[in-house]
């Protein structure tokens, strides 16, 4: 006997008692789920009262939100601050919804497996079983135990409980399932193409379990949404549609793959997830409204808190502009410094303000040549001496404009950038 059978030992004889009691699978797996719902109630409603405290403080995230803008750490470090202050687990409700699931996901075993964990044969004994019932290969693997099971009846149990004691395995726990629920088979797996082999009420209703679990399912899907919003003015919670249709996939998937008996288990757990929802939503009112009360007077402090933050920086702003500090007065008073003309750009003091590739002497400026005028060669070879004499003349007043004449016919640019002025002629006034 493994770990998992020890463990599973309690629930294993639940669902044999209810099958020798009322003689029918289906209604032992119905009863069935309805103990196991019960058991587990306690860790659902301690899962929602934590996930009725998260819908209620993400209002206050919302608000954090608000005011750190995109500053993630800073976000961060506030939604940390708001779950210490408050008491808070983000991962409460999560924690206590998966230990259902923890234990709810090794039960199918117990409906799959019947021989192993109702009759407590080995695989041994149960290949010895199969082998005495007709089934040549048969392999203790999938849902073979379950159709193996319904292959047993009451004019070879016998034989079947001769073999497994030959496998060395006691056979007093051995006895006959009806797997008969209103006239459906719940051993055999259900098939889409429902009409091949002939209509009967026995291929409709295989057809239609996968279908009704599927839509329960959803339906206690779309009850669980609307009961976690526990207030007429709290917004709907909104959910993704891939999560939303993720049940009822499965439903479908497992009821087409595995025996109907699976089918009727789904059904039952899906009409009591509603009627437990049903439940804590009236039980847990009270809470509810207790934990708006408190995340009411926390948002109250949280206002005051961000007023008296403004009011303390407002202070210590007023303070630097009375001490003289204030970092836009201190840039004017840069600008009228001496030698800081701020006029002769456009730029100011922005010294990278039309891109830090901005080169002015990237792009040659090409002079002008007066096409009336001499030609371009004789233009530079002019040009050159003006260049020598520019390095030791004046700029200005009468010795300039005399070695301007003695230089000869040089060409002299305007102010203005365009073209060339005639050359300079003298004192005597003439051009």
């Amino acid at each position: 006997m493994d770990i998992w059978q020890i463990l599973m030992t309690p629930f294993s004889l639940l669902l044999k008692l209810f099958c020798q009691v009322f003689n029918s699978y289906g209604i032992a797996l119905i009863l069935f789920t309805v103990v196991v719902k019960v058991i587990l109630f306690p860790l659902h409603l301690k899962g929602k009262k934590s996930m009725i405290k998260m819908n209620v403080v993400n209002s206050q995230l919302q608000e954090i939100q608000k005011r750190c803008g995109n500053d993630r750490e800073k976000y961060n470090q506030e939604v940390q601050k708001f779950y210490a202050e408050n008491n808070v687990n983000p991962m409460g409700g999560c924690g206590w919804s998966m230990i259902p699931m923890l234990i709810l996901w090794p039960l199918y075993a117990i409906i799959r497996r019947p021989l192993k964990y109702m009759m407590n044969l080995t695989e041994a004994a149960t290949t010895a079983v199969g082998k005495a019932l007709g089934w040549a290969d048969f392999t203790p693997v999938g849902h073979n135990e379950l159709t193996l099971g319904s292959m047993m009846k009451a004019g070879n149990l016998s034989a079947a409980k001769d073999a497994a004691a030959a496998a060395g395995v006691s056979a007093a726990g051995m006895f006959v399932i009806n797997f008969d629920f209103f006239g459906i088979d719940l051993s055999l797996i259900p098939q889409l193409k429902f009409w091949e082999g002939g209509l009967s009420w026995g291929s409709i209703g295989l057809f239609l379990l996968p279908v009704i679990s599927a839509a329960l399912s959803l339906v206690s899907t779309l009850i669980m949404q609307k009961t976690n919003q526990m207030s007429k003015d709290q917004a709907p919670p909104k959910m993704n549609l891939s999560l939303l249709l993720l049940g009822p996939g499965m439903s479908l998937f497992i009821g087409f793959g595995m025996p109907a008996g699976m089918c009727v288990y789904w059904i039952a757990n899906s009409l009591l997830i509603m009627v437990q929802e049903v439940i804590c939503g009236a039980i847990l009112r009270k809470d509810y409204e207790a934990a708006q009360k408190e995340m009411e007077i926390q948002a109250a402090k949280a206002k005051e808190a961000e007023k008296e933050r403004r009011r303390i920086a407002a202070e210590k702003k007023a303070a630097a502009i009375a001490a003289g500090k204030d970092p836009k007065k201190a840039h004017q008073k840069k600008a009228k410094e001496p030698g800081m003309d701020l006029s002769a750009s456009r730029e100011g003091l922005r010294a990278y303000a039309r891109g830090r590739a901005y080169d002015p002497n990237r792009y040659p400026v090409t002079p002008y040549y007066d096409p009336n005028g001499p030609a371009a060669s004789e233009t530079e070879d002019l040009q050159e001496p003006v260049e020598e004499e520019k390095a030791i003349a004046p700029q200005s007043g009468p010795e300039a404009a005399a070695q301007a004449n003695e230089a000869g016919q040089a060409a002299v640019p305007s102010e203005t950038g365009g073209d060339y002025e005639e050359p300079y002629a003298g004192d005597d006034g003439e051009n």
